[in-house]
């Protein structure tokens, strides 16, 4: 996944010229973390709708499908979703037809410079 979000970010770069590299990783933190605390709070869901009760001994065959259909199930379905998504990005195509036009357009283009060619000190 970080290679993807590496090619998301050179991909604003070279469209925007600005470089949100940190930007993408923190959000990509706070999505992982956020999706934990989601899928928990569904997981325990599921389970007080399939009839799952800590204090009995043995669980209603109802608990054991749910359990049965979130662990096998349900993380198949989402990896196939994923991996769907995943194959219809064209980000890294993209960053390299990007990179042969301008290399096209400008062989002597210089990121950083100003009108006149020459570098931006900062503070300009």
């Amino acid at each position: 996944m970080n290679a993807v979000i590496a090619s998301c970010s050179e991909y604003t770069f070279l469209t925007k010229g600005k470089r949100v590299d940190g930007t993408m990783y923190s959000c990509t933190s706070l999505g992982t973390k956020l999706g934990g605390g989601l899928g928990t709070a569904v997981s325990g869901w599921l389970l007080e709708i399939s009839g799952f009760s800590g204090t009995l001994a043995v669980q209603p065959d109802s608990c054991i499908r749910m359990l049965h259909f979130m662990y096998l199930w349900l993380p198949f379905l989402l990896n196939i979703l994923i991996l769907f998504i995943l194959s219809k990005m064209k980000v890294e195509e993209t960053n390299e037809k990007i990179k042969k036009e301008m290399a096209v357009s400008a062989p002597y283009a210089c990121r950083g410079c100003g009108d006149d060619g020459f570098m931006i000190k900062k503070g300009q």
